[in-house]
This record gives structure tokens, sequence and C-alpha cells, in this order.
């Protein structure tokens, strides 16, 4: 049998090399038992983390069913349905009644209700209740900027307010 390629062929100083093998993998599982502890610690830490962050996203639901509602109102009135003014005052009211939870709420009324609104929202500008009021009640009219305002005021307080005051 004669060989492949014949005596003068290839690179002489590499002939007779033998390859070397290589090491077996290197496991990623810890070795020992601290680091298995930290896993599971890390573990627990996130599932909580992530339990109080769906929580959080499930309490603040009314917030974004109110903007919702307000954004649906507001384009009503931008079409040019006035009657969407007198939605304002309800949609308010049933905000803060979700956001408390408290039903002492439902019963305050004129300048008690005011104070209730800017204590829940104190970094917010206080919104105008008497005419969120009359227009409810279908008294009164806004120029355009004027109810606009209205919305963007009412956008403002769903934001901000706080549930906890």
């Amino acid at each position: 049998m004669t060989p492949l390629f014949g005596p003068g062929w290839g690179n002489y100083a590499i002939q007779g090399i033998v390859e070397t093998t290589l090491p077996e993998a290197v496991s990623l599982m810890p070795q020992t038992v601290g680091w298995l502890i930290l896993l599971g610690f890390l573990t627990l830490f996130l599932a909580y983390k992530g339990w109080q962050r769906r929580q959080r996203w499930l309490r603040d639901r009314y917030r974004r069913d109110a903007l919702a509602a307000l954004q649906k109102l507001r384009q009503r009135y931008e079409g040019g349905d006035a009657q969407a003014l007198r939605d304002l005052a309800p949609l308010l009211r049933a905000t803060a009644l979700a956001a408390c939870g408290d039903r002492r709420l439902a019963s305050v009324r004129g300048q008690a209700w005011a104070d209730e609104l800017r204590t829940m929202a104190p970094d917010a500008k206080p919104l105008d209740v008497a005419t969120l009021d009359a227009l409810a009640y279908g008294q009164g009219s806004q120029s355009p900027d004027e109810a606009l305002t209205l919305f963007a005021g009412l956008a403002e307080w769903i934001q901000r307010h706080r549930s906890d005051a």
C-alpha cells in the first residue's frame, strides 16, 4: 500500500505531532451549598418583586380605565357632542371612590369635596369642582378652551392622585 501523498508532501515541522484532547466542559451548576441557598433567595426575591409589580398593576387598573373613559369623553366632545361634559363629574367621583374605597366620599359635596380631591392629589392643580358640578346638571356652558382645560386638569388628577391619602 502506498501513502496517499508522497514522502515529500506536507510540512516537515509538524510531522509526528499528536493532537491533544480538550478537557471536559466546566459545569455551570454551583458546587457548594451556599451558592444554591443564594440562588434560592434570589429566586424568591425576584418572584416577590414580580408579585408586587403585578399587584400594583392590578391595583391601578381603575386609573387606566378612568383615563380611557376620559379620552372617550374628550373624543366625543371634540366630535361636537357638548353633552360629554356632563359625564366629567361622575367620572371624577367614580375614580375617587375606586381610589380610596371610602364610601363616605359618596356623600361629600361642595367645598368639602374639593378639599378631599386636593388632599388626594396635593401636587396636582386644583380642580374646578363647582364648574364640573354645574356641567353635570346641564347648567352653564364652556368655551372650547375652558373645556379642554377641564379635560387636562381631570387627566392630571387621575394620574397624580394617591389612593392612600
